[in-house]
């Protein structure tokens, strides 16, 4: 088959040609938006999964759902260097500028905002705005923030529009600026404005998110996305074949599902390299067969290697050890034993891979697992790496 007409799009956060067995979290954003537009209130939404389930692409089609409402929106992927309440003060800046007020409406946001301390406005004229938390305690910093939205929301309802904010991997946000985002947009959603937040994080934002602010489980709602039943897996994998009048055989669809364990990336993966192998159509079980090493060694290049390149040597034993105790979730002290240790002495080893995303803390105290699927059996493949 043509590599130069091949639909499969594994790569990060590329939009797959059939986005199967995702609609209900695009109809639950409609409604969202839909609310939003017609003065009401309804929870802003987190995305919670592992990496490589979809959670980019589904930030992506949520974007283009606003967009053609009419509202304003703003896509961030976080890192743990990311300043997140400056990327919101730039977006307020962004927002303010394609509303195009007036220059009564102007005047009277500049005197709305000129009191505040830790957001201010930096130039003499326009809405330029200049970030300095040092200035301020928590209190000062949320009180800003929350300001600052409200005012970015009346605006924006004054002109019929909204202001979306896309925020991925946010579980890198450092604790103060998530805190005081979620304080913010409490204030928003007291107000009745068009001010809302799609984001996407690790498994254990929900538990994260509680602990920034009580209130917050009722103000988000935290849809779960993992594998792909069988029928959406199916279809991830032959409708973009099918708009090309190429078909596979039952067997091969199959076969591909169990393999890729009915994930998104592993799907676009597989069905790349098998377009490639087959020789006509139908795609048959000898081309996923033959597609399966080759698919198997992009994996590890594109999802597994370029994170274990993250971690130092002493992480990646610890990892090891996890994937030496078999499938997660891993119960943190039999790690520690597995390594000849107590539970305190890789406690900071244990902390270093949390915070660089490379292991997450299950909903079940104590205990942890990879954040990419079949980690595990990556790491047991390898042999470079010292137990």
């Amino acid at each position: 088959m043509d590599p130069i007409t091949n639909p499969y799009t594994p790569n990060a956060g590329s939009k797959p040609p059939e986005l199967a067995g995702r609609g209900k979290q695009l109809r639950q954003f409609e409604v969202l938006i839909g609310r939003l537009s017609a003065g009401l209130t309804e929870q802003s939404m987190i995305i919670r999964g592992l990496r490589g389930v979809g959670k980019t692409v589904l930030l992506n089609a949520f974007e283009d759902i606003a967009e053609s409402a009419g509202f304003i929106t703003f896509y961030h992927e976080l890192t743990p260097e990311s300043s997140l309440i400056a990327q919101v003060a730039r977006d307020a800046e962004s927002t303010l500028a394609q509303l195009k007020l007036t220059s009564r409406v102007a005047a009277r946001l500049r005197d709305s905002l000129a009191h505040l301390k830790t957001i201010r406005i930096a130039s003499p004229e326009g809405f330029e705005l200049a970030v300095d938390l040092r200035g301020g305690d928590e209190g000062q910093v949320s009180a800003d923030l929350a300001h600052l939205l409200v005012q970015i929301g009346k605006a924006a309802q004054e002109q019929g529009r909204g202001v979306v904010l896309l925020i991925d991997d946010v579980q890198f946000a450092a604790e103060l600026e998530y805190r005081a985002l979620i304080s913010a947009l409490h204030r928003a959603t007291q107000k009745s404005l068009p001010v809302t937040l799609a984001a996407a994080g690790l498994p254990q934002i929900p538990r994260l998110t509680g602990e920034a602010r009580s209130y917050a489980e009722r103000l988000f709602d935290f849809p779960t996305l993992d594998s792909l039943a069988h029928d959406d897996a199916a279809a991830a994998l032959a409708s973009p074949a099918r708009q090309h009048e190429v078909s596979y055989t039952p067997e091969a669809v199959q076969r591909a599902i169990t393999w890729t364990g009915g994930y998104p990336f592993f799907i676009q993966q597989l069905g790349k390299h098998a377009w490639n192998l087959a020789g006509q159509s139908p795609i048959d079980l000898d081309a996923i067969e033959d597609a399966m090493p080759v698919a198997r060694e992009a994996l590890d290049r594109s999802i597994y290697e370029v994170r274990l390149q993250r971690a130092t040597e002493t992480e990646r034993r610890y990892m090891k050890a996890m994937a030496e105790l078999g499938t997660g979730p891993y119960r943190s002290g039999d790690v520690a034993r597995k390594l000849g240790k107590g539970t305190g002495g890789v406690s900071k080893i244990r902390q270093r891979l949390l915070d660089k995303g490379l292991v997450y803390a299950t909903e079940d105290f104590g205990y942890i697992d990879f954040t990419v699927p079949r980690f595990d059996d990556f790491m047991r493949r390898r042999n470079d790496i010292g137990a």
